[in-house]
């Protein structure tokens, strides 16, 4: 992860990584790492940065919207700078496309996998799962399919082929694929896949950071991983739909369907 927004961080900009470091793919562990984000939020806030960024879905997949939302919130108000937090910049990212339906990819087993999809149902969006990606010869862990050590040998060609034949057998059309997941080469695949698949990739980093710099009002300008950091309003001759793009995209939560969801 942190490889991924040091080589793209825009000039002036100082990235300072810190790690929560799981090691194991259990809800215990999960669950815990909410608690070591707090502590590790506030060292860094000491430190001068002007913006917090949560990376690791699993532990608030495991919580829900509503408890994200809040949790963020209230961490922000604390620190009194932004807080983004992990799951959230997907849905705003796809929102912004004019995504009402993706395809999920990921190394995530049943538990994690039907979580996103009632996460995207929360806001809107009609989203159907492939199969967790399961690397041949590995084993699964926990709540993974394919262990992170495993995911350290896959390749963007080996995402690329996982995401198109999952494509070939969907129930039904789609809009877009978002790709869930910091622990494979998953960046380098999606401009493969936006112009094989002519649609919108919403790939989990890229929308944090995508939202990330239009809270602190930066211009990305990343050319190389996908329609949405690119900036481009060509999206929608990407895609089989009409896309549209708000001016306060990624500034705000967008409209759940339950409650305490508004902006």
């Amino acid at each position: 992860m942190f490889a991924f927004w040091y080589q793209n961080a825009p000039d002036g900009v100082e990235i300072i990584p810190t790690y929560i470091g799981f090691r194991q793919s259990t809800p215990e562990t999960f669950r815990a790492g909410i608690q070591r984000a707090e502590e590790l939020a506030e060292q860094l806030a000491g430190y001068g940065c002007t913006a917090i960024v949560v990376s690791g879905s699993p532990p608030f997949l495991l919580e829900g919207p509503v408890f994200e939302q809040e949790w963020g919130e209230a961490l922000s108000k604390r620190l009194g700078i932004p807080v983004i937090t992990p799951m959230a910049p997907h849905i705003v990212a796809s929102k912004a496309q004019g995504i009402t339906s993706v395809a999920i990819a990921s190394y995530y087993g049943t538990e994690l996998v039907d979580a996103i999809v009632r996460y995207f149902d929360h806001f809107g969006i009609d989203a159907q799962a492939f199969p967790g990606y399961s690397r041949p010869g590995a084993e699964p862990s926990a709540l993974y399919s394919t262990s992170l050590s495993d995911l350290d040998a896959v390749d963007r060609y080996e995402v690329y082929r996982y995401c198109k034949q999952g494509f070939a057998e969907l129930a039904r059309p789609v809009d877009a694929i978002y790709i869930n997941g910091g622990g494979w080469d998953a960046a380098p695949a999606v401009d493969l896949l936006e112009r094989d698949l002519r649609m919108p990739v919403v790939f989990a980093l890229a929308a944090e950071m995508w939202r990330t710099y239009r809270v602190l009002q930066i211009e990305a300008g990343i050319t190389d991983c996908g329609a949405l950091l690119r900036g481009d309003t060509s999206t929608a001759q990407i895609r089989t739909a009409a896309a549209g793009r708000g001016d306060r995209a990624g500034q705000s939560w967008p409209q759940g369907r339950g409650e305490g969801m508004t902006q």
